[in-house]
C-alpha cells in the first residue's frame, strides 16, 4: 500500500491516497474521518489500526464481502450519544476498506485491546514484499 497525504482543496485538510492502483477507501456514515486509522504494508502482511476508545470487542461487527471489508458500530441510540457530557462518547460508525488481491481473505484476523482494533491482513504465498539493498558504484 502506497499512501501519502494530500491537501483535498474542498475539506482544507489532509487525508491519505493511493497514487497507483487504488487498495482502500474509506467510507463514514456518522462522522467523516472516524474512527482514525493507521495503514500499514508490512512485508508479509498488511495491518489497520483502527482508534475507536470506549468500545468493547463485543460492539464491533467485521464483515468481508468480495473485496471489501468493512468494521462497524451500530448500537448506540441517539439518547446515548448526547446526554450533555463533555467527555469523549463513542457512537456509531462504519469504516470501509477496499482490498487488493494481494491479501488472503481467508487469514484475516481482529484484535481488540486498550482502544485500538488490530486488523491483520496477511498477503498471499508469493506476494510478499522483496527488499534488497542496492550498492551504489
Amino acid at each position: 500500500m502506497c499512501l501519502s497525504a494530500a491537501y483535498h482543496p474542498r475539506r482544507g485538510r489532509s487525508h491519505h491516497r493511493h497514487h497507483a492502483k487504488r487498495v482502500w477507501k474509506n467510507n463514514m456514515i456518522a462522522r467523516f474521518g472516524y474512527p482514525p486509522v493507521n495503514i500499514q504494508e508490512l512485508d508479509d502482511k498488511y495491518e489497520i489500526q483502527l482508534f475507536a476508545a470506549g468500545y468493547s470487542k463485543e460492539d464491533f461487527k467485521v464483515n468481508l464481502k468480495d473485496h471489501l471489508l468493512v468494521v462497524s458500530v451500530d448500537k448506540f441510540e441517539k439518547e446515548d450519544w448526547n446526554r450533555g457530557f463533555l467527555q469523549y462518547q463513542p457512537g456509531n460508525f462504519e469504516r470501509r476498506f477496499e482490498l487488493n488481491d494481494k491479501i488472503d481473505k481467508e487469514s484475516i484476523s481482529a484484535k481488540y485491546e486498550n482502544g485500538v482494533l488490530t486488523l491483520s491482513l496477511e498477503k498471499l504465498e508469493g506476494m510478499e514484499t522483496l527488499r534488497k539493498d542496492i550498492e551504489i558504484n
